[in-house]
């Protein structure tokens, strides 16, 4: 039943995926394989996480159909994994070692393939020594190979006496791999090897051990000391306590100036100053302090990693810590505003999105951080919870047409001088008719930029992007008109629908 459950899915990888591009094939596979994993194992089978990431992966999927877009593609992928992984280990609770499941599947499944061949191998006597043999007899005579190729490199006249023969065994092998092993041999193999890593339990119960070591509840280590041991002049965690104390009342009352000067500058009437730079502001202001919320972070894990949980005079370090925690979060809100303005005056783009999702992220390890210092969890527990927090983000994004909420937002921006209309040729071809519906809109903010001091936008010619925008619907128009029912999606039968009462 694996076998054949395995070759059914590398059949139709290979017809959904062969020189085809995304579409409703990537929710068809997914349908495919999460159902054979539903056959194999049942509902009652699948734990909470793997129904969580089922979900998930009927989200995505579906999304590729719709958006067409990169993240939904990737939020697909990542799911299936999911998926396949917590099905295959129910014990499971961590994306991290789901993650670690599936990628022991797909390097475990070819050598578990050449297995199977000499299992499958015939029973008598002379095919087993034969097979045998064979196995033994490859790699000596690859190590032979790449040495006569050093030795032919380093003395020409080996060279010139081995030239005849080597030559015409490079002219074999490489017939034989432009006739056996071609281009779609390679990606029917690479189908097989991704269909049985999703499909097959290729280690079973190894990764599930390692993680059952863990759980999200600190426990205890007590270290005692030999009886024949000198006392110490300070215990170890009253030494680190100190340091800590010191640490944290320095760095509070640095980070209360910082938020207080945020506060007062950033979080109300903000306004940008002459000859400021809005751009040095968010980008490099931006990413410094969100490296610094992470430092903090680190720092916290450290002073309370082990034993220091426990410790009765720790009370005091854990109310530092916990307003540091705090201010971080405020210096977060801080980081957040920043990027707020910068959209404001120059509008959406990918990169200003990442940061508010990432900062957001930043924000939920310091709610669990929090959690992980009053509640005494483990490490684990922060992993655990922030790998399921980033999951989550990416399903959630991947349900989003990005492209045209960016290019819908920033045509009704009304700093119309700082709106880069180059990104609009660069967005995919979703946005053709918004575009041509407000050639006006993209045409007053070239001439608002032309009048600006410092340019940075190329395309200010009407004509110039009205002529790269008809090169970019001709080719939409081309894949359209040639694209398999694989590579179908609504968001190109609409973008086609829209497109047809524009004239060429």
């Amino acid at each position: 039943m694996p076998v054949a459950m395995v070759a059914l899915t590398t059949f139709l990888f290979d017809l959904l995926f062969w020189q085809r591009d995304a579409g409703l094939n990537f929710l068809l596979f997914n349908v495919v394989v999460t159902g054979a994993l539903l056959v194999r194992y049942g509902w009652t089978g699948f734990s909470a996480p793997a129904r969580w990431a089922l979900l998930a992966n009927g989200v995505a999927g579906c999304m590729v159909v719709v958006h067409d877009s990169v993240i939904a593609i990737f939020a697909s992928i990542i799911s299936l994994i999911a998926v396949a992984a917590f099905a295959h280990e129910p014990r499971l609770r961590s994306l991290y070692y789901a993650a670690l499941q599936g990628a022991a599947g797909f390097l475990v499944t070819p050598v578990n393939a050449v297995s199977g061949i000499a299992l499958a191998a015939p029973s008598n006597r002379t095919s087993r020594n034969g097979w045998r043999w064979l196995r033994l007899g490859v790699l000596p005579v690859l190590l032979l190979l790449l040495f006569t190729q050093l030795y032919r490199a380093g003395n020409p006249k080996f060279h010139a006496l081995t030239a005849g023969f080597m030559d015409g065994l490079f002219e074999a092998i490489g017939e034989f791999f432009e006739r056996f092993l071609t281009a779609h041999t390679l990606f029917v193999l690479f189908g097989a090897v991704i269909s049985a890593g999703l499909v097959l339990h290729a280690v079973p119960g190894v990764v599930r051990r390692l993680e059952e070591g863990y759980t999200d509840i600190l426990v205890r280590t007590r270290l005692k000391r030999p009886s024949w041991s000198h006392a110490l002049a300070m215990d170890p965690l009253e030494r680190e306590r100190r340091m800590g104390m010191i640490l944290l009342v320095a760095v509070n009352l640095l980070l209360a100036v910082v938020n207080v000067i945020d506060i007062d500058w950033v979080w109300f009437g903000f306004e940008v100053p002459t000859d400021f730079s809005l751009k040095q502001f968010v980008h490099e202001g931006t990413w410094m302090l969100i490296i610094s919320i992470l430092l903090s972070m680190v720092i916290l894990m450290y002073l309370f990693r082990w034993n220091q949980n426990f410790y009765a005079r720790s009370k005091g370090l854990k109310i530092l810590a916990f307003a540091w925690v705090v201010q971080n979060f405020i210096l977060g809100v801080s980081v957040f505003l920043r990027n707020y303005h910068y959209i404001s005056f120059h509008g959406l783009a990918y990169k200003r999105i990442g940061v508010i999702v990432f900062l957001l992220l930043v924000l939920v390890g310091l709610v669990t951080l929090f959690i992980k210092i009053r509640e005494r969890k483990s490490f684990f527990y922060l992993a655990r919870i922030n790998a399921w927090a980033a999951f989550s983000a990416l399903i959630l994004l991947s349900t989003i047409d990005w492209d045209s909420s960016i290019v819908r937002y920033n045509l009704a921006h009304w700093n119309q001088g700082e709106i880069d209309v180059d990104n609009y040729l660069e967005m995919s071809d979703k946005v053709l008719p918004l575009l041509y519906a407000n050639l006006d809109v993209v045409e007053a903010q070239m001439a608002k930029h032309s009048q600006n001091e410092v340019r940075w936008v190329e395309t200010l010619s009407p004509e110039a992007f009205k002529r790269t925008l008809a090169v970019k619907r001709d080719r939409f128009h081309e894949r359209y008109a040639q694209a398999h029912w694989q590579e179908w999606t609504i968001a190109d039968s609409r973008t086609a629908a829209a497109l047809e009462s524009i004239p060429h």
